[in-house]
Parts: structure tokens; sequence; C-alpha cells
């Protein structure tokens, strides 16, 4: 649980109380890389009647359909399809791309850095009644709860884990690209 303090937790607070508050659900995640795919393992462990995962990346979206995610390179708006949208790419672009998709009453939560400026359709939010939450998380709250669902055998966060790496080789492996990366250090 090296995510526990970031990812896993904030994973758990963007899907696990809509979850709760919408039983069945249908979630749509369009992500690229870790908090995306710990979504569709929490809600598909919560119970969400259907979960779709976007990433044009084939080997997370090979990880996706080891939870149980029917997935996508790339998608077209489906009005009116998802209950819950997880936007979790830092582009604009994809966060439109999944308001579009909500059905009335829907819930898109962003997790995206968005460093560059874009549109939103707000008339289309507007006419379906969208709630969309942008927000850094304090996922310290959130811990307790997504370590109790960690620890019950209904998810396996231990699949996103991409590679394991001597704290030594630190400097020389983390400017690679590593989906998720967990650093150990050898006790003395």
């Amino acid at each position: 649980m090296a995510s526990a303090g970031d990812n896993w937790s904030l994973s758990w607070r963007l899907v696990a109380p809509h979850l709760k508050a919408r039983p069945g659900a249908r979630v749509l995640v369009v992500a690229r890389g870790s908090i995306g795919l710990y979504v569709c393992d929490i809600a598909r462990a919560l119970g969400a009647s259907e979960v779709l995962y976007v990433d044009p990346d084939p080997e997370h979206r090979a990880i996706a359909r080891g939870y149980g995610a029917a997935t996508a390179e790339a998608l077209e708006p489906i009005p009116q399809s998802y209950d819950i949208a997880v936007e979790a790419t830092g582009r604009v672009d994809q966060l439109a791309l999944a308001v579009k998709c909500l059905t009335p009453e829907g819930i898109c939560e962003s997790a995206g850095n968005h460093f560059r400026p874009g549109e939103l359709p707000l008339l289309d939010m507007y006419l379906t009644g969208v709630t969309l939450r942008i927000a850094r998380d304090n996922v310290r709250a959130h811990i307790p709860d997504a370590l109790e669902l960690a620890a019950s055998g209904m998810v396996a966060p231990e699949k996103v884990v991409s590679h394991v790496i001597d704290w030594e080789d630190l400097p020389t492996a983390l400017p690679e690209k590593h989906l998720k990366p967990v650093f150990v250090r050898a006790d003395d």
C-alpha cells in the first residue's frame, strides 16, 4: 500500500462515496495511469454495474480489463450513458468528454492537473444538471476507509505496481517512465 497516502486513497474518494449513494451506477473512467486504474478496481469491488476505462496506453487497458472494466483507446461522447465519471488526465478536452457522457444529475470528479486553458460544454452541463468537482484532494481523511477496502480482499491494488526498485537506484530510475514504481530500502 505504498500509495495509501496519495493515489489509492484519492481514487477511493473519487468513486466510493458516489457508489454508496448510487448503488449499481455506471462509471466512466478517462485516465492515463494509476489513479484511473485504482478507480476501476474500487468501482468493480463496490458494485458498479458497468465500468469503462478510456486510455490510449494498451498496457493500462490490459490492467483495467483485469479489474473487469471494458476498455477503449479513445471515446466519442455518448450522451446520458454514465452516472459517474472520473477524469484523471490533466487534459481539459478529456474532462469535457467525460461530462458530455453523464446522465441527468450525473457526477464528474476530476483529479487532473489542468495546466492549459480549455473549454467545457457549460450549456450541456447546465441542461443535464451535472455536478463537477475539480480539486487537489486532502486524502488524509479517507485513508482509513481506503485501507479497510484494501484489506478486505475485494480489491487488488498491487496489480498497478509496475516496478519495485531499490532505493539506491532511485536517482537513475526516477526519470524513467513507470506506471507506478515503488522504491524500497533494505533495513540495515
